[in-house]
């Protein structure tokens, strides 16, 4: 009697829709091959009803309860369908779910499958997985012959690494491959960091995201900026390229920047190298460093860069990088900044060092700075200019900074030799086995309301073996004699503008005053007279041409020795006023 009633309904209910009953439903041909290209196989229903229509290209069958379709290795299940069996094509609603041989499935609210055109649009809920990647919208188009699901309106992929978002996507689930475009964000929780962008290739087998417009990858720890390349999340390294003349960034954990035509980093170990136009910007030191190739490893704070390194130090953010005298530049073969553990900064320069200021100048085969002591050490034969003084030595030249941009004192400690040009032939010397000098900084003001500061000699200290050869100037500003000595011990006092103001020699003196009339040319020079004016960089950018003269210097064998330095008297004036005298009291050699 129950079946009876439910029959009776049943058919009552479709003689209402218009719909012709079918008896219970078979597998469709079931000695069909079911591999058939593009061919539908209904293979389970509870119910089916007709309808019947005038375009039988429209017609379809109405299908309730645990619906099964087959297309070759895939099958669709779903709680009821309008089964389009002319043109192969479906409407499924509730509960859809597809499944293929290659373990890929899917889950959706409702799905429409056009036979002629092989695509199958899932709406609502819509999830696709295959092995462990899933590719998630609430409206998806899959391609059942490329086997590729493509969103427009917002959709996600996740795979065990990483989470992908964006407004328009597709994945290939044969090749893996991905394209992502408007509002893109991958997402590594592992290594807690984002790649936002407008458009990016994923391939979720290899993990590497391959970035082809503007985009950030930012962690807490750093930034990079880039247009172009690839990041591989799996290993976390990163190869970034320049793109119509705007080069990858990446801003380092330190507070530094990197940047090139090409970038290689890895997360991992922090490292980065760069190659081509490269930029190693320091702000927190007010330095930037410049080269053909580049390296910095954020973890350790080292810095170096090789061909055509060029290093730029400044002193104030208000200063035009280049321009005021406040900006020192310096080249070497290989520039290196190392931060060691107990935060002291060091860097080096090897290989032929030349740098430039306004106010200074100089060149050395090997150079060292270290912060903790602000002392610049020029190694190998340095030679250091300062308006018309020049000081070099054979083996080295110690320099203590009291800024960035201004100088304490320095010292010469084996065989020092202080030249100044006072015009044509004639320069005054001093030559001593330990020298000590001591500066003052000056500063000028520019009516734009920026500033440059300036180093001036004030003192000056020379011990063991003094000589020295002057010409002191006359009151009409002429020379007319040249006076020799030789002592221990010599002060030397000046004034603003570099002019002399005293000399004192002790605690014994020789020497000669010879008119300049009378004097040979062999008389007008030291024996360790130097003069290195052709090796002088005369503007910031000259730093990066190296002479062969130069590099013939540099090569010389060179020794860095503690000489021990002869106690001398205090500089008082009081104590010492008989030990010390004038050059006005030398005698005059007459020959």
């Amino acid at each position: 009697m129950t079946l009876f009633i439910g029959i009776y309904a049943f058919e009552t209910f479709a003689q209402k829709r218009t719909h012709k009953s079918v008896k219970k439903f078979e597998p469709e041909i079931p000695e069909a091959n079911r591999y058939q290209a593009n061919k539908v196989f209904l293979e389970r229903a509870d119910s089916m009803l007709s309808a019947p229509v005038k375009n039988p290209l429209e017609s379809y069958i109405l299908l309730m309860g645990n619906i099964e379709f087959s297309r070759g290795d895939m099958h669709l299940y779903c709680d009821s369908a309008h089964y389009y069996d002319q043109i192969n094509s479906i409407d499924a609603f509730g509960n859809v779910r597809m499944e293929r041989a290659d373990n890929l499935s899917g889950r959706a609210d409702q799905l429409h499958y056009d036979g002629r055109k092989e695509v199958m649009n899932l709406i609502g809920n819509v999830s696709i997985t295959k092995d462990n990647r899933t590719l998630t919208s609430q409206a998806i188009d899959y391609y059942v012959p490329s086997n590729t699901g493509k969103y427009t309106s917002n959709g996600r992929l996740e795979d065990p690494k990483n989470v992908l978002t964006s407004i328009v996507g597709e994945y290939n689930f044969n090749t893996d491959n991905a394209v992502f475009t408007n509002n893109v964000d991958l997402v590594n929780s592992r290594d807690n960091y984002v790649i936002h962008t407008n458009k990016l290739l994923y391939n979720t087998r290899t993990n590497i995201a391959k970035l082809v417009e503007e985009a950030e990858i930012t962690s807490d720890e750093n930034k990079i900026i880039t247009s172009n390349g690839d990041y591989n999340t799996a290993t976390e390294k990163a190869n970034l390229y320049v793109k119509n003349g705007v080069q990858p960034k990446l801003f380092a954990k330190d507070d530094r920047t990197l940047e090139g035509d090409s970038i290689h980093y890895d997360r991992h170990t922090g490292e980065g190298t760069a190659i081509g136009n490269v930029t190693v910007n320091d702000p927190k030191h007010h330095a930037i460093l410049t080269g053909g190739y580049g390296y910095h490893n954020e973890t350790t704070h080292v810095s170096y860069a090789t061909d055509k390194a060029l290093a730029r130090i400044y002193n104030k953010e208000n200063a035009k990088t280049g321009e005021r005298s406040d900006t020192l530049f310096f080249h070497g073969d290989t520039i290196t900044t190392i931060q060691e553990p107990d935060k002291n900064r060091v860097l080096t320069a090897t290989g032929g060092v030349k740098f430039y200021r306004k106010d200074v100048q100089g060149i050395c085969g090997h150079l060292s700075f270290a912060q903790r002591d602000s002392i610049l050490n020029l190694y190998n034969h340095p030679v250091v200019w300062s308006g018309e003084r020049q000081i070099s030595s054979d083996n080295e030249i110690n320099v203590h900074m009291r800024d960035s941009s201004s100088v304490d004192w320095a010292t010469i400690p084996n065989k020092g030799l202080i030249v100044e040009h006072l015009g044509e032939i004639y320069y005054n010397q001093i030559y001593g086995k330990y020298l000590k000098a001591y500066f003052e900084k000056v500063t000028d003001y520019y009516d734009d309301g920026t500033e440059s500061s300036r180093n001036e000699l004030r003192h000056a200290d020379i011990v063991g073996n003094v000589k020295t050869l002057f010409f002191p100037m006359e009151n009409d500003s002429t020379y007319n004699k040249c006076v020799r000595t030789e002592s221990g011990f010599l002060s030397l006092d000046l004034k603003e503008k570099q002019e002399v103001e005293k000399v004192k020699m002790w605690p014994e003196v020789s020497g000669t005053v010879i008119p300049l009339y009378l004097a040979r040319k062999s008389q007008l020079k030291l024996d360790e007279y130097q003069w290195f004016d052709d090796l002088r960089p005369k503007s910031p950018y000259e730093v990066l041409n190296i002479s062969e003269m130069m590099r013939e210097m540099i090569s010389q064998p060179y020794e860095i020795l503690k000489p021990k330095v002869e106690e001398q008297p205090k500089d008082d004036d009081d104590k010492y006023e008989d030990n010390t005298q004038e050059t006005k009291s030398l005698p005059v050699n007459n020959e």
